[in-house]
């Protein structure tokens, strides 16, 4: 019950939000979104009048995204206008510097008193990370984020000139009869189809940016799929790539 008022919640926000974008003529965005309220927004598209969405989250392999609400009327939906920046963080002397993990910038940034859902991905690279977070509190950040457990840091805005270390991925490699939908889930979550089928039917998962109920749904290459409770996938299917048994191969990379 808890949960459904919640969602309940979101979703009026999200229509007041899309309303507001549909009234102004002008674009809003929302803050980092979880899993669940990923999924939830995708299955409400139809409910937005004039309205067309549009996801980011700071770089094309983000995990956590933003949403925008575009007028139908605006010129495009670039990525470079959403309130999303990128924080290089790096130890003052990497002689003394810890070895640290995601949950230690993450938690760091929080006792500063900022909100979960103002903060995306966190990148780490080595000794570096790369903080994603909401355009309004990056100077913020890098005023107050000074340690991380007992090594100090520095952080710097990055700029679009600046590269960005890729997306790290676990990668699988596994044969399915199809690429439908429930054959694909199956193989990145390590589950039955039959387990698979009961998360699509119950809208458990999203592909391509958009909630997905049909198990005969039909996957396409570097497509990206989450499934809640188990992470998100990118689905590599190589052309020409078969089993002596006529399986199609696929390569599964799973976000880190």
């Amino acid at each position: 019950m808890k949960e459904d008022k919640k969602n309940q919640f979101f979703a009026r926000h999200m229509l007041d939000m899309a309303d507001r974008a549909y009234q102004g003529s002008y674009p809003v965005f929302t803050d980092f979104l979880t899993t669940s309220e990923y999924m939830l927004l995708s299955s409400m598209q139809t409910q937005f009048r004039g309205i067309r969405t549009a996801y980011w989250g700071g770089h094309r392999d983000c995990d956590h995204v933003t949403a925008g609400f575009f007028p139908n009327d605006w010129p495009g939906t670039d990525s470079k206008m959403f309130p999303v920046v990128c924080i290089r963080v790096t130890p003052l002397n990497e002689r003394y510097a810890q070895s640290l993990e995601h949950r230690d910038y993450l938690g760091a940034i929080l006792n500063l008193g900022i909100e979960r859902a103002k903060i995306g991905d966190i990148r780490i690279c080595e000794s570096t990370a790369y903080v994603f977070c909401k355009e309004e509190f990056a100077s913020f950040v890098v005023e107050n984020f000074i340690t991380v457990k007992h090594t100090q840091i520095t952080c710097q805005i990055m700029t679009a000139s600046d590269e960005l270390p890729e997306q790290q991925y676990s990668e699988k490699i596994d044969s399915v009869a199809s690429v439908r939908l429930d054959n694909v889930v199956s193989a990145m979550a390590g589950i039955s189809r039959s387990k698979a089928v009961e998360l699509i039917r119950q809208g458990n998962v999203t592909a391509g940016h958009a909630l997905r109920t049909a198990v005969s749904f039909m996957c396409t290459d570097e497509m990206i799929i989450t499934i809640r409770g188990y992470g998100k996938f990118r689905l590599s299917i190589p052309e020409n790539a078969f089993t002596r048994k006529g399986k199609q191969k696929i390569i599964i990379y799973k976000f880190l």
